[in-house]
């Protein structure tokens, strides 16, 4: 999704957000009021977050192998803590039964012991505290979390929905969200929340990229408890798969709960790119150079397909192949592309694209 596109999708008119006299304000664009079928979903989520939901189209297969890696790394985590906890018990208990009176190992003979000796003894317990309380308020949250955490943990996620070909996932923003302005939902798409927190998590390429538990950084965490209730709701028939494409969700006291429907801009792009292949084919073919359109479509797979993923060096370069292949032809690639109205959208051709806009 390019910026002029988002600012398109974004900008609210200048009567959208006033009220004339005997009339209801409308929600600021691009949000409209939540469709019914999503009510029954909407009333378990907390008003207080900003939530985005789409639909995981990886395999199973792969979703299985990823979550393996956060179970092997908490069952060490908690048989860490269960260990440490089986050596310190032993000496809390001894140390309580030391401070209400009774004769234990520990007991410090304060009269015939130096002040080095009794700093020694205090350092070292203090240490210990301080190892411990890290364990318990830092460490011990991780696997507890994971295994019982309320009101949605990855453990009963995985138990309900187990591992599907295509999952709802329900992403969460994280505290930034307790310092919103209240006017952020009619911020223009260079507005902080837009530009820093919401366009990078929408972003149809990095959506596509990545499989839900990969998508938890520092602005968004997974909602589970959300994805359990969306998947329980498809299954007896209350709402569907398509239901739960990609949208925005926030809350309003003004109007309740809003949705920004972001597919259908990635429905948009697509489609302008397909009409974009069809023009830029049928000026070739015009020109009876139709295997030099044919030679653009190898290279660009070619590339794409490349390890390491299609990086900005790589779209440079790319771009650099493209019009020595035109030119090979005796074709001049940058009048070209001027008459067919540019090479913005068109795959493989996103570096050139940003390059060309800032010309």
């Amino acid at each position: 999704m390019t910026k002029s596109s988002s600012k398109r999708a974004f900008k609210p008119p200048s009567n959208a957000t006033t009220t004339k006299v005997g009339e209801t304000s409308k929600p600021p664009a691009p949000y409209s009021t939540a469709p019914p079928v999503l009510l029954s979903f909407l009333e378990t989520l907390d008003p207080k977050h900003v939530y985005i939901i789409h639909i995981d189209n990886h395999p199973a297969a792969l979703k299985k192998r990823i979550f393996v890696v956060p179970v092997l790394m908490n069952i060490v985590i908690a048989g860490l803590l269960l260990w440490r906890a089986y050596l310190a018990l032993p000496y809390y208990v001894a140390l309580v039964m030391n401070t209400l009176g009774y004769d234990t190992i520990f007991q410090v003979d304060l009269t015939n012991s130096g002040w080095t000796t009794l700093m020694d003894i205090a350092m070292g317990r203090a240490f210990m505290f301080f190892i411990d309380f890290t364990l318990v308020k830092f460490v011990l949250p991780w696997p507890w979390d994971f295994l019982a955490g309320s009101p949605g943990n990855p453990v009963a996620w995985r138990q309900r929905v187990g591992f599907q070909d295509e999952e709802i996932v329900v992403r969460r923003s994280r505290k930034w969200d307790e310092t919103l302005p209240g006017d952020w939902l009619a911020e223009d798409s260079d507005g902080t929340v837009y530009k820093e927190r919401i366009l990078p998590a929408i972003d149809k390429k990095w959506v596509k990229a990545k499989t839900s538990y990969l998508m938890i950084d520092k602005s968004w965490d997974l909602d589970f408890g959300g994805m359990v209730t969306a998947h329980h709701l498809v299954r007896v028939g209350k709402a569907s798969l398509s239901d739960f494409q990609k949208t925005v969700i926030a809350h309003s006291e003004e109007h309740g709960w809003l949705t920004w429907p972001v597919w259908k801009l990635d429905e948009g792009s697509e489609e302008e790119a397909r009409k974009k292949i069809v023009v830029f084919k049928d000026k070739l073919t015009a020109m009876g150079k139709e295997n030099l359109f044919f030679s653009w479509i190898e290279l660009i797979q070619f590339e794409t397909s490349q390890p390491g993923g299609f990086t900005k060096e790589r779209q440079a370069n790319t771009m650099e192949k493209a019009k020595e292949l035109f030119e090979s032809q005796g074709v001049d690639f940058d009048e070209f592309w001027k008459e067919v109205g540019g090479y913005q959208g068109l795959p493989g051709m996103q570096q050139s694209s940003s390059n060309q806009s800032t010309t």
